[in-house]
């Protein structure tokens, strides 16, 4: 073929493709046109009460009311007629992001749809007044702080669900806040939010209020909330509504008047540090509810609400003269402490000492013969933790006291840990290896499939149902990753985190993660030497009570031999085994003479034997009843013309069995 020909075919092909397109835009078209116009349904069903433009122009807002019933207010979010197909895949975006949110502190989310020639949403109405109307009234005037902290308390809350199913809001700010007349506080506008790692150079979101990090890669993360969260938090204390002032804040190294200095600390480290402050929303709020209710003149302040409700319970009560009271209250009250402990400790001490013939005594011979005073102080001194037991020695050691036999039963501790660890370090390092990668990987797989949701999208619009589904398997797998970070956090070695922190000086941050690490170990320890095997009992006894529960005594009784040949005679386990077997003849015997059940000869023998084997008493009262009752059942079956074969077997059964010499 010639490249002329090449040519033509190519030009071709492209004539062809432009007159499908075009052909599918006008089919596309012609459906739009003949669906029913949103407008007319909606005011046919609704009476309109207020409608508000967006801000772009892209959308409109309709607050509407039932018709007869005004009280049931709802708001309808709809693309507008001129807006472009982005419009329309930005409304149904917002509208899956809110109905994932759901939250009490988010705006309940009502339906979504797109049977009419435009896509919209429904959501609930708040009746009340957004925080920035409320700031508007009170300009410059810093709110009570017990306010505040419920206000983000509650705020924290929803971002906190929001983020583990995987969602950032991305547009905190006093507008987006509204406060119910219930003194509630709920969330709008979810046109800001993404997916967490989700990247989207399209984004509406207020500057004044925004990460940076966020506005320059467009990458939404969880801490860029918080960020959010903290400007908001500096703007409620100074009372400033925009952003402007709180920024010419930040640049003063002074605290300003109306912000506690330690908050000003918080607010500045997340402020500072966008993406690497450490907090999550909830932790945040935590540390900001940190602050005193009596520290300013509440009449100075403009309340937020008209009730506290439950704000009281995030803080503390302390009023400013009162502190220096606090403060020696707080200092006698260590001073005691170290009073009772260095007594509690000077008679440990001579209790050895009487004991030990002039000092401390730890030989390993005295194992075979102990002193019990002794043996409890080493058994003591040994369950302490590494830096405890070495503290301990020192303090000896300054006392003029004879540590080296504490020295030496440390010395022989640490030398078998090393041992058992040496032995397993391989299959250690390898779960640890796990623990530091799998949130890595999670991560990873989570960028791979936010990156084939675009290709997705760019492809053609998804199905509300594949939509959904694939939002799902994103909620999910955010989930695991944010499980795998405390699994890494808990299980993972740890090494180059806790390097980082002690080149960054923060040693005793260091020490306190290693310290934590240590406790929760020795946690595991008993809980697999004492806590699983209780676990372990409960569920088997469970399977052995539902197996009697249903008079299947035989297999319950060889449970709990299975049980016992594992525990040994450990939680009653022989108790069980006798009391399921009384259980067992019992049930044979009764059965057979009430003619429910026919058992063998030899079995109604055995179980007579086994009655009175296990208990002699038991077996005297039983022999009479079924004496009693198989005399009763053979006369009923007389005057009813039946036959009482069961009756008749136990009566022979006993007979014979109480003639044995059985001595």
């Amino acid at each position: 073929m010639s490249d002329s020909q090449g040519a033509t075919n190519g030009y071709m092909d492209q004539l062809v493709a432009k007159a499908i397109e075009k052909k599918k835009l006008n089919e596309q078209r012609l459906a739009k046109k003949s669906k029913p116009k949103l407008e007319y349904v909606l005011f046919s069903q609704f009476d309109v009460l207020d409608t508000l433009p967006s801000q772009n122009g892209k959308t409109t807002i309709y607050r509407l009311s039932k018709k007869a019933q005004p009280e049931k207010q709802i708001c309808c979010k709809v693309v507008n007629n001129d807006a472009s197909e982005l419009a329309d895949k930005l409304l149904l975006n917002e509208a899956s992001r809110l109905e994932m949110s759901q939250h009490p502190s988010v705006a309940e989310f009502i339906k979504v749809g797109n049977e009419f020639e435009r896509p919209y949403f429904m959501y609930e109405w708040v009746q009340g007044e957004s925080v920035a109307e409320k700031m508007a009234r009170y300009s410059s005037k810093g709110f009570r702080h017990d306010h505040i902290a419920w206000l983000v308390y509650q705020l924290a809350g929803a971002l906190e669900f929001m983020h583990t199913r995987g969602i950032c809001h991305l547009d905190i700010k006093p507008s987006n806040i509204m406060v119910s007349e219930g003194d509630f506080v709920k969330l709008i506008d979810f046109g800001a939010a993404r997916y967490i790692g989700d990247v989207d150079t399209y984004a509406e979101t207020s500057l004044n209020y925004a990460s940076p990090l966020y506005v320059s890669t467009g990458q939404a993360e969880p801490q860029d909330d918080v960020y959010s969260l903290a400007m908001l938090a500096g703007h409620l204390f100074l009372g400033y509504l925009f952003g402007d002032a709180w920024h010419k804040q930040l640049k003063e190294r002074k605290c300003p008047e109306l912000i506690p200095g330690h908050i000003w600390k918080l607010l500045k480290e997340v402020i500072n540090n966008p993406r690497s402050h450490g907090y999550t929303a909830i932790s945040f709020a935590q540390q900001l509810a940190r602050i005193d209710t009596q520290e300013l003149d509440p009449l100075s302040s403009a309340p937020i609400f008209s009730s506290l409700r439950n704000a009281d319970l995030l803080l503390t009560h302390c009023k400013p003269q009162d502190r220096f009271k606090f403060r020696r209250f707080k200092l006698l009250e260590t001073g005691l402490v170290i009073c009772l402990a260095t007594i509690t400790g000077t008679h440990l001490y001579q209790s050895i000492v009487d004991s030990g013939q002039g000092g401390p005594v730890l030989q390993y011979s005295l194992m075979q013969d102990p002193n019990v005073n002794t043996v409890n102080a080493t058994a003591s001194f040994l369950s302490q933790s590494p830096w405890k037991m070495e503290s301990l020695i020192s303090e000896m050691d300054r006392q003029d006291m004879d540590s080296a036999p504490y020295q030496n039963a440390y010395d022989i501790q640490q030398g078998q840990l090393k041992t058992i660890y040496n032995k397993n370090s391989g299959q250690l390092q390898s779960y640890q290896l796990i623990a530091d990668e799998l949130p890595k990987a999670l991560r990873q797989l989570h960028k791979e499939l936010v990156v084939l949701r675009k290709e997705l999208d760019n492809e053609r619009s998804l199905s509300p149902s594949v939509e959904q589904s694939l939002s799902q398997v994103m909620v999910g797998l955010n989930v695991a990753a944010s499980d795998s970070f405390k699994l890494s956090a808990a299980v993972g070695s740890k090494s180059e985190q806790l390097a980082e922190l002690i080149l960054d000086g923060e040693v005793a941050l260091a020490s306190d993660e290693i310290k934590a690490a240590w406790l929760l170990n020795q946690s595991k320890s008993y809980f697999y030497s004492h806590a699983l095997p209780e676990q372990i009992m409960v569920n088997i006894y469970k399977s052995i009570d539902e197996l009697a529960g249903k008079d299947r005594y035989t297999e319950a009784i060889s449970e709990a031999k299975l049980a016992k040949s594992y525990f040994g005679n450990q939680y009653g386990i022989d108790e069980k085994i006798k009391s399921l077997s009384i259980d067992r003849s019992k049930y044979i015997l009764f059965s057979t003479v009430q003619g429910q059940d026919m058992f063998e000869k030899d079995k109604l023998r055995d179980s007579l034997a086994e009655l009175e084997a296990n208990d002699p008493t038991i077996f005297n009262d039983v022999a009479t009843k079924l004496q009693a009752l198989a005399a009763d059942y053979k006369e009923k079956s007389h005057q009813f013309s039946r036959p009482g074969r069961g009756a008749t077997a136990i009566e022979k059964a006993l007979e014979e069995y109480l003639s044995e010499d059985r001595g």
